[in-house]
């Protein structure tokens, strides 16, 4: 499918324009989300007991919503001021909070999107790491996290998605396949847990799943970059909503099935909570580290793309965009042997920053944009008292769940265990 597909490039049958289409941005979305998060949610679940599957209904139901309302708050930019934004732009969430909430607004935004995904690639690059090393552990999870960032440091030179369609669509062939394999193994091998054990999550328990399901629906944050290469920006919405139906449907079977099936003792990684030795095993995990490696290319080009904006780096191919991509990369590979183990970081993320710019910005921003004091020109909009309400429930569970998540997730750690599997701690078992 060719990323020119689609799109009129807006309302009133006006030219068509190059950009990706409808059913390519859904693809775009889906591999952003799906690429770590559903391997952590069984573990999620067992934190959190039987009502962290409510929870994953909610919370895609809730960020799907908040993703509608933040492509409306495109709409309504390009509409008012068309000059600035109709050809898009190099940090679109940024001006979404500049316009909407003012220049403290824009730093909140700024700081939060790019330790979102800042720390979103540098799970995906342990958790590629740790996968390599299961299925060659000649090399250690160190050694693997050095030879993945080498493999992918190329590929983060490319410019925005246009550049990179196919790595979506990888991911998320390869994110539904691993889905089935390891939802089918897990039924075969039921038999080997006859007795599962469930137990009440404790406050602390609970908070970390929290921060997992949270992680799991928390591509928000470059939904706007997305948008940005959309040759209709206008089905956005239609976009999003295929795009977390997708999710759910791949995420429920596998999550309610590991726990299900092996109760307390699923591991953090569902993969590992299977017989690894199979053959089809070791296939779904050679998908899952395709998909990881696709996924780590788009959530890396956003902050690649801002950094290069606040440096006044020409959006243009050459030394200046080498050199700082890759030395985002090093900083990320320092962080990923410092602390190696995915689910620490994955939690703190989706506690804190994921949090903020998945359930508490788009609602504040598409509120203020609407009721914002109309100038000629403007179309008239207005939010229904529904409507209104459902967006301060969204932030209200975003702001208490994610201020908890956080702090669960800072004790986790900096716990004392955290610092056994660090590749800079020469580590000596006692014995």
């Amino acid at each position: 499918m060719s990323i020119t597909e689609g799109g009129t490039g807006g309302e009133g049958g006006k030219a068509t324009k190059k950009g990706l289409s409808f059913s390519m941005t859904a693809f775009f979305l889906v591999a952003q989300m799906a690429g770590a998060g559903f391997l952590s949610l069984p573990k999620a679940l067992a934190n959190t007991g039987w009502i962290g599957a409510v929870m994953m209904v909610v919370f895609c139901f809730g960020v799907g919503f908040s993703g509608t309302r933040l492509g409306e708050c495109w709409v309504m930019l390009e509409e008012r001021w068309p000059k600035d934004y109709a050809q898009g732009c190099r940090q679109p969430y940024m001006e979404l909070a500049d316009r909407s909430l003012g220049k403290h607004g824009r730093r909140l935004a700024l700081a939060s999107v790019m330790i979102t995904l800042f720390g979103g690639s540098t799970v995906f690059l342990i958790l590629a790491a740790t996968f390599m090393n299961n299925l060659v552990n000649d090399l250690s999870t160190c050694e693997w996290v050095l030879i993945v960032a080498a493999v992918l440091l190329p590929f983060t030179w490319l410019g925005t998605p246009k550049d990179f369609w196919q790595a979506s669509v990888l991911a998320v062939v390869t994110t539904a396949l691993a889905c089935v394999v390891i939802f089918v193994e897990l039924l075969v091998e039921a038999d080997k847990y006859p007795n599962p054990i469930y137990q009440n999550p404790t406050f602390y328990s609970f908070c970390l799943g929290f921060g997992a399901i949270l992680f799991a629906f928390g591509g928000a944050s470059v939904f706007p970059t997305i948008q940005n290469d959309m040759a209709d920006r206008t089905q956005f919405d239609r976009s999003v909503v295929v795009a977390f139906l997708v999710l759910l449907t791949l995420y429920m079977p596998v999550t309610v099935g590991g726990y299900a099936v092996q109760g307390i003792d699923v591991e953090s990684i569902i993969l590992f909570s299977v017989d690894t030795s199979k053959g089809i095993i070791k296939a779904a995990i050679v998908m899952e580290v395709i998909n990881l490696l696709g996924t780590y290319i788009i959530s890396f080009n956003p902050v690649s793309q801002t950094m290069e904006s606040l440096l006044h780096i020409e959006n243009k191919f050459g030394w200046k965009r080498i050199a700082l991509r890759s030395s985002i990369v090093g900083v990320e590979v320092l962080i990923g042997l410092a602390i190696p183990s995915f689910d620490k970081i994955l939690n703190l993320i989706g506690g804190s920053t994921v949090t903020i710019c998945s359930f508490v910005l788009p609602p504040l921003m598409y509120m203020r944009l609407v009721d914002m004091k109309m100038q000629p020109g403007w179309p008239v909009r207005e939010i229904p008292l529904w409507m209104r309400a459902l967006l301060w429930i969204i932030m209200t569970v975003g702001i208490v769940g994610g201020l908890t998540s956080t702090v669960t997730a800072f004790m986790d750690i900096l716990s004392p265990d955290s610092f056994g599997d660090s590749c800079f701690v020469d580590f000596h078992p006692s014995s």
